[in-house]
């Protein structure tokens, strides 16, 4: 298929909004009455730090934790919202455990919280294939062909090669996945009336993947960058993902930690002080030696003209013009038990024809329903993009519905009333604007970013460095991850007690 051309999946113009379209513009936020300047603030001040640190995000926890560890304890943590851990979000109700935001640890025993999650006995080991009732079905209930989710999976694999993926750097990524599938699907003897559909089914699993509308909107430079040390495990926190905020946060004094404290202002330019003022929406103010910054990347780019007083130097403020943070919402919905078997279901849908009424479309970007680890009778999906947009904008009720019918048709058995059901909304989330994953474009590899390396630059003024940053988004080949995150929350914290060691 050459890119532009049309298939059967040609979506209604209202779907192909890029995801980057930011809800609520235009709408009231918390912060915008705080007005005055530097001078104004800093008379106000009721608290003068060595550091402040915005978000309580992994990053900033892990931040805390190593500047107490480094003899820096003269620290507060801002965080905005009413919990820790920003994109890590457990969900209790009863015996049911389910995350809204991460949820694995990506790449087995190398990843770092691997060994962590082990050493407190937190950890799972993903069941194996075998262990799952496994199907493929239209969306009318027929039996799909595996031949051609074989034929999707081994796109998966070849894309994921770095010689292969390295012809890609100057494209989208996903056009990988658009040149490599035609022969790929020839070769497996895949059915040719389904060829459309698992197209679409392949789409839909690499933004998945990536948190994109399009496979196109990632650079394939950026996509090449991310490591996963060859190893495709899924291993998971057994009493929740929360379980390591809890562990991180043991280590901060809670009187060094401000919850429902939005940071609206950050002054970080004076002619006659070194210090920064950070302003809540409170109206509090801090004084602070250095700022580390480690909120979203989504809510920077949708905040940081208002953010940051006077504006950041363009050379870093033009990156926020080259990078995105994707959307990638979950909707999980449950039973006592589970109604299709005994065991955990995989089930895996292709839509070979475009039935859907329009306000039920969201469902076309599903590609799998999956049973939650330890959580059976419970089946997750995942939505990127404008279909989580249209998902977002529906109410609990429609969303229900609208599952309940389609798995309904989709398995050809009537089953009872769900007994649970959650959806995320990540977009309407005004510190995040988005979940997974930052991701740079292909227009912003063209102008310059070629790796996150410039997120990482403090902001000096003229007494010396003053803003830090931390964040997913700063790790050019973890982004994404938690401990991507949690990783640069310590280099930078680690930075600060370095450049703070040699000041007189």
């Amino acid at each position: 298929m050459k890119l532009g051309e049309r298939t059967l999946f040609s979506w209604p113009l209202v779907f192909l909004l890029p995801i980057f379209v930011i809800p609520g513009t235009g709408e009231t936020h918390v912060c915008d009455g705080i007005s005055g300047d530097y001078d104004t603030w800093n008379g106000k001040a009721v608290g003068s730090y060595k550091v402040v640190v915005v978000g309580g995000g992994i990053a900033g926890l892990e931040a805390m934790k190593t500047l107490i560890a480094g003899g820096i304890k003269n620290i507060v943590l801002l965080e905005a919202q009413d919990y820790l851990g920003g994109r890590v979000k457990t969900y209790r109700q009863g015996s049911i455990l389910v995350e809204d935001g991460a949820e694995w640890i990506h790449g087995g025993y190398m990843n770092p919280l691997y060994g962590l999650a082990e050493s407190l006995g937190g950890l799972t080991q993903p069941l194996p294939d075998e262990a799952y009732d496994w199907r493929v079905r239209t969306q009318d209930g027929q039996v799909g062909d595996e031949f051609g989710y074989l034929a999707a999976a081994r796109v998966m694999e070849k894309c994921e090669v770095n010689s292969i993926l390295a012809n890609y750097h100057d494209k989208g990524y996903g056009e990988c996945y658009i040149d490599q599938f035609p022969n790929v699907y020839q070769n497996f003897g895949a059915v040719s009336s389904e060829k459309d559909a698992w197209l679409h089914y392949l789409h839909m699993w690499v933004v998945k993947d990536t948190g994109t509308y399009d496979w196109r909107n990632q650079s394939g430079r950026d996509a090449d960058h991310f490591t996963d040390w060859g190893l495709d495990e899924w291993n998971q926190w057994a009493n929740g993902y929360d379980t390591l905020i809890n562990y991180t946060k043991k280590s901060i004094p809670s009187s060094n930690i401000k919850m429902s404290s939005p940071v609206c202002k950050i002054f970080w330019k004076s002619s006659s002080s070194r210090k920064a003022v950070v302003v809540t929406s409170s109206q509090e103010a801090y004084t602070a030696d250095y700022v580390l910054v480690t909120a979203s990347i989504g809510h920077l780019k949708e905040r940081h003209t208002k953010l940051f007083s006077p504006a950041l130097p363009t050379s870093y403020s033009d990156n926020f013009n080259k990078i995105e943070l994707g959307i990638a919402d979950k909707v999980q919905i449950g039973w006592d038990s589970p109604w299709w078997g005994s065991g955990p279901l995989d089930l895996n849908v292709i839509f070979t024809a475009k039935t859907l009424p329009a306000n039920e479309s969201w469902l076309y970007g599903i590609m799998e329903y999956l049973s939650i680890h330890q959580q059976t009778p419970i089946l997750q999906s995942f939505l990127t993009g404008g279909y989580a947009l249209h998902m977002e904008s529906l109410s609990d009720d429609e969303v229900k519905d609208h599952l309940v019918r389609f798995l309904k048709a989709v398995t050809k058995k009537t089953f009872p009333p769900p007994s649970f059901f959650r959806r995320s909304k990540w977009s309407k989330n005004i510190w995040m604007r988005g979940s997974y994953n930052s991701f740079v474009t292909v227009e912003g590899d063209r102008l310059g970013l070629k790796s996150r390396a410039p997120f990482q630059v403090p902001i000096t003024n003229k007494f010396g460095k003053v803003i830090f940053w931390a964040g997913e988004h700063t790790s050019t080949d973890r982004y994404g991850t938690v401990d991507g995150a949690m990783l640069s929350g310590r280099s930078a914290a680690k930075a600060i007690i370095t450049d703070n060691s040699s000041r007189p």
